[in-house]
């Protein structure tokens, strides 16, 4: 499901860490648990399996990409995005003199040179000096020539520039038109408490060209527009202290630097209780160079799952080039009363570093690079301390290492009917970090996958919102769990249980209209109804010593309901009609279709 900005429902699902559980498709090791398998209901095998991706929360197809990508929003309405955001300010001609003399004074002119432009070549300016050329001509006619010139430099998007005709001595019949290219002389940022002035300096220095291109700096100003750091940012120019200079004057409104959320959904599979809140804090500008911290935790219901996620992310230069550092620490028990007297438990730590950079980045669209390292170390027990594996390719006590380098990719591109987002992701497991390695084709952390995405966006009209996605993951090995493509959940393939269905290779298309009802004063959706189509298939590299069910493709439609009845709460709830009836399908809610969310947005 899409994330767009003004209708997420405040899920900020926790993303990867190290494996926690693995597939049970094989009873590997488990012939050394002296405890009684329930005879009916759902196995030890499905219940571990579930919540072997549980760290990876939500969606963890989308959350294994190394850092987010901006969102995935239409341009504002075309009226109101060509209006300019800056003017030109006044400047004195030194033609003013010349237009109050005689202007049908007859000057004999033989050739008119243009000088003093970098942009223009003279052949582009000839159409509006060749006519005057060979005769005669008034002052009025000049002043005519150098309105052209104008003209042709205020269409390029160059609105600062002019061509006056300065007082001079025509010699052998050549008159001079001069070019005044301009130029910004200062940025002058007001407003700022807690961020340095430079942040934004540099962001609008990226537009800054001579002679002034003002609709390149309008780009940049839109770009801050957008940024979490500011509440509000207004910009107008005033002339210098020479002819063409110009002062770029900012005025913003810092944001507040303190979030904090909490929520309440059915986004954890059911062994460990299907039912979680949690409360996410933030901070922005944490010291003054635009860098961010983040803390989330989240623990089911029943106690059986609890998740610490940290991020700390800082801007490394102008175009957001953005280094991410992260951790995160994974304790979970499967309190299914079937196996409780297992004491089936794991722990789980995820340490990742990543750098994005942007490449492209202008309001219509922008590409970026990415580079990622990730380190996930976890173990399983069985009586709570006794360590145990519980999958093909995990070591003799309970161990799975990986050391993952991640190179992505991503585009944006917006236009006034929507947005087309795009990632792609390559995955190479390594051996660092004694990281877990078994002979070919048993699943370890030696492998290479590519994980990718495209999304649409598209306006219907002022009441329907069409959303469509696509996710793919191949591979030709055979991956642990903590790195498989999993399908089923509220976030995910709604309809069935969270991740009930996890494979080395999957595929998963949704498609869903946002149908407003009900907007509130400013225009903002404050009830929609989301009518949708869920469907997703898994499958494993050929050699792949484990199985997999014998139901490996979902398809499911349903009903959602949208609600922000105030500001900072949102609530979400529907239900989806799974069309394959799966043989361990359980009693929970999420196996009967429903799926629901509360956010609540606290500061």
């Amino acid at each position: 499901m899409l994330r767009l900005k003004s209708m997420i429902l405040g899920f900020s699902a926790s993303l990867p860490s190290a494996i926690l559980f693995a597939h049970l498709g094989s009873t590997n090791g488990l012939a050394a648990v002296p405890a009684a398998i329930p005879e009916a209901g759902e196995t030890i095998e499905a219940a571990t399996q579930r919540s072997e991706q549980l760290a990876q929360q939500a969606d963890p197809n989308r959350e294994r990409f190394v850092q987010p990508i901006p969102e995935l929003e239409p341009l504002p309405p075309e009226s109101t995005e060509t209006e300019p955001v800056l003017n030109p300010p006044p400047q004195e001609s030194p033609t003013d003199s010349q237009e109050a003399g005689p202007s049908e004074v007859m000057i004999p002119v033989r050739k008119i040179e243009v000088i003093g432009s970098t942009v223009f070549t003279l052949e582009q300016f000839t159409p509006f000096t060749e006519p005057f050329e060979g005769r005669s001509v008034s002052l009025r006619d000049l002043q005519s020539v150098t309105d052209a010139i104008d003209q042709l430099y205020l269409d390029a998007g160059y609105i600062t520039s002019s061509a006056v005709l300065a007082d001079q001595e025509i010699i052998d019949g050549v008159v001079k038109i001069q070019v005044i290219e301009g130029r910004l002389s200062e940025i002058q940022v007001e407003g700022t408490q807690r961020l340095n002035p430079n942040y934004i300096k540099d962001r609008i220095g990226l537009g800054v060209t001579t002679p002034l291109r003002v609709d390149m700096i309008e780009d940049q100003l839109r770009l801050l527009r957008a940024d979490p750091l500011l509440e509000n940012i207004e910009s107008s120019l005033r002339s210098g202290s020479q002819l063409g200079e110009s002062i770029l004057i900012v005025r913003v409104q810092e944001a507040k630097a303190f979030s904090a959320n909490f929520s309440i959904d059915n986004s954890s599979p059911p062994s460990v209780g299907s039912e979680r809140f949690g409360v996410s804090l933030g901070y922005l500008n944490l010291s003054g160079i635009g860098d961010d911290l983040a803390a989330s935790y989240y623990r089911s219901t029943t106690g059986g799952s609890n998740i610490v996620d940290l991020s700390y992310r800082v801007p490394l230069n102008p175009m957001n080039g953005t280094l991410q550092l992260r951790t995160v620490i994974d304790r979970n028990r499967i309190t299914d009363p079937q196996f409780d007297e297992l004491g089936i438990t794991g722990e789980s730590e995820l340490y990742e570093v990543s750098f994005r950079q942007p490449l492209i980045r202008t309001p219509l669209e922008e590409f970026a690079l990415s580079v990622g390292f990730s380190y996930k170390d976890g173990q399983t027990f069985v009586f709570d301390n006794i360590p145990q594996p519980f999958s093909i390719g995990a070591e003799a006590d309970g161990v799975t290492r990986t050391s993952v380098l991640r190179f992505g990719q991503d585009y944006i591109r917006r236009d006034p009917q929507g947005a087309w987002s795009g990632r792609s992701q390559f995955s190479f497991g390594t051996g660092l970090f004694d990281a877990t390695t078994n002979p070919s084709p048993i699943p370890d952390g030696n492998f290479v996958s590519w994980l990718g995405q495209v999304q649409r966006v598209q306006g219907l009209d002022e009441n329907n919102l069409l959303l469509m996605s696509l996710d793919v993951q191949l591979t030709p090995d055979s991956l642990l769990p903590s790195e498989q493509f999993v399908i089923g959940g509220g976030q995910s393939l709604r309809g069935y249980r969270q991740n009930a269905r996890s494979g080395d290779n999957g595929l998963r298309f949704s498609i869903e209209d946002r149908i407003t009802l009900q907007r509130d004063e400013g225009g903002i959706p404050m009830f929609q109804l989301v009518p949708f189509v869920d469907l997703g298939k898994v499958w494993h590299d050929p050699d792949n010593p484990d199985s997999l069910p014998r139901q490996t493709f979902l398809f499911s439609a349903g009903l959602g309901l949208l609600w922000e009845p105030t500001p900072g709460l949102n609530i979400r709830f529907g239900y989806g009609y799974p069309f394959i009836d799966l043989d361990d399908r359980g009693t929970n809610a999420q196996d009967e279709g429903f799926f629901f969310g509360v956010n609540l947005e606290l500061f």
